[in-house]
């Protein structure tokens, strides 16, 4: 599959054409490279995707340990599993294969061991969760609707240079079987002295939907497999969060929710008044999770979410104007802008 899209840099009124390459000309490698990009930017997987773990090999049979290893295990927001496998040249015919083989082993997940794979591969990081409890409670999270269930339908994402016609047609057949493929083509560019990176979706096409305008679809989320209760938010509780909490994502939430009740916020606006980097961005909500648990004791947060509101793709949030007036009263001093008032 040749890549026609055409890359150009721009200085004042003169575009200059970038040159294709390969990554390997572009001096890339697979592993350093690559794979560090999906790590930092798992939105290559696709839209709110969460990074479980990398280079997982801790597979078992009734033989006894598996050497194979996957390189990319993430999770969506509506808790299925993406399997992930990133070659940094033409993709070869048998990583379809090899690719569905991961995706079924995969499958026999369960959450408690997803739990598990999620704090062993960020136990390193700044507010990483320390126990499988609060891994969990950072999954259920991001994916409310998470289950061993949702797990047994991995979607796979395979990343390359490049992908042949006998690639492409194995997938496109293997999709009408049921077994979700997204193709992921990297271009490399040479452009005087330095090098561009692009990505595209080459697979499937965008649908026709997407190209029209129609009624908004909104669904809640809910979930009913929590191991900590639901439980109304108090004066009391939302002055413990305004004073214990230390994560400026949070009181942000809070504060442009309390500035127009009943109202979506989107994320983007949230990240825009922090200025915190979308992952930094992401983890504060998942630590917010933890928090509830372990000083609340219980699993709802004051405000709602949903993914589907708006026309970007990104969670939104939203405050019922009780609670907004509550928070109000507890922060008067921030108004819609995020600066104090005088």
């Amino acid at each position: 599959m040749n890549r026609d899209e055409l890359v150009f840099g721009v200085a004042g009124s003169t575009a200059t054409p970038a040159v294709s390459i390969t990554l390997a000309q572009a001096g890339l490698r697979e592993r350093e490279h690559l794979q560090e990009w999906v790590l930092a930017h798992p939105e290559m997987l696709g839209v709110d995707v969460l990074v479980i773990t990398s280079e997982f090999d801790r597979w078992m049979s009734r033989d006894g340990r598996e050497a194979d290893r996957l390189d990319v295990l993430g999770l969506d927001a509506d808790g299925r599993l993406v399997v992930a496998e990133l070659k940094r040249d033409q993709a070869p015919d048998f990583v379809t294969l090899q690719s569905v083989k991961y995706a079924a082993m995969a499958s026999r997940f369960e959450v408690e061991q997803l739990a598990d794979a999620y704090l062993s591969f960020h136990s390193q990081e700044d507010d990483a969760p320390t126990t499988a409890e609060e891994a969990l409670a950072v999954l259920r999270t991001h994916a409310p609707a998470l289950s061993s269930d949702t797990l047994r339908s991995p979607r796979i994402v395979l990343i390359a240079g490049s992908f042949p016609t006998t690639l492409t047609s194995s997938v496109v057949w293997l999709g009408e079987q049921g077994i979700d493929f997204t193709l992921i083509q990297v271009g490399a560019y040479r452009l005087g002295d330095h090098h561009l990176v692009t990505v595209s979706q080459v697979w499937p096409p965008p649908e026709a939907e997407e190209f029209v305008v129609a009624p908004s679809r909104a669904e809640r989320s809910t979930s009913t497999t929590t191991t900590v209760p639901e439980a109304p938010w108090t004066v009391d509780d939302l002055t413990q969060l305004a004073s214990a909490t230390s994560s400026p994502t949070i009181l942000a939430t809070m504060d442009l929710c309390a500035a127009t009740p009943g109202e979506w916020i989107g994320g983007d606006q949230v990240m825009e008044r922090t200025g915190r980097e979308k992952n930094a961005h992401r983890g504060d909500y998942g630590g917010f999770a933890i928090t509830l648990r372990r000083r609340f004791n219980r699993s709802n947060a004051p405000y709602e979410m949903n993914y589907a509101v708006g026309n970007t793709p990104q969670q939104y949030y939203r405050l019922s104007p009780e609670i907004a007036q509550m928070w109000q009263r507890l922060r008067p001093q921030h108004d819609s802008s995020g600066t104090s008032a005088t």
